[in-house]
């Protein structure tokens, strides 16, 4: 599926399991808000997530790529609040 070509799929899975243990070896309280409870939003997010990554072990790298960014946008969005230079309602 994603870079078929170049990767076989056992390389595609101990890529996926190496950037799996860096995620969890540098998360940190903050990776676990990131999913909140009782949402369902992030529910759809994982069960497709978990889906792709059946298909092609490259999602699971994608998937922690697309969390990092959305934490970052959430960490930037709270110091832009907290300094007033955003609105308060974003």
């Amino acid at each position: 599926m994603l870079l078929d070509n170049i990767l076989t799929y056992d390389q595609k899975v101990i890529f996926s399991i190496i950037c799996g243990g860096f995620w969890i070896f540098f998360r940190t309280s903050e990776c676990y808000n990131l999913i909140p409870r009782l949402h369902i939003f992030p529910v759809i997010f994982v069960c497709t997530w978990i889906y792709l990554n059946y298909y092609d072990p490259l999602f699971l790298p994608i998937g922690l790529l697309i969390l990092i960014a959305y934490s970052n946008i959430e960490v930037v969005t709270f110091y832009l609040k907290n300094l007033h230079i955003i609105d308060k309602k974003i």
